[in-house]
């Protein structure tokens, strides 16, 4: 899924694909550095079913 939204992101000629991760799920963060996305930083936000949470944000550059 991810590559496809790799590819999806190219052909429509964006800069970046930018997701976030919520903090302490290691096999997420393992699975998009080993695709190339690279960590830029960690921030607190609130959703219904987390509460406040730090989550860390990711960056693919296209």
């Amino acid at each position: 899924m991810v590559q496809k939204a790799i590819e999806l992101g190219k052909s429509a000629k964006a800069k970046a694909i930018r997701l976030d991760v919520l903090s302490g799920n290691y096999p997420a963060e393992r699975l998009y550095r080993k695709l190339g996305f690279k960590y830029v930083d960690t921030v607190q936000m609130f959703y219904e079913n987390t509460g406040l949470t730090d989550f860390l944000l990711f960056e693919y550059t296209l």
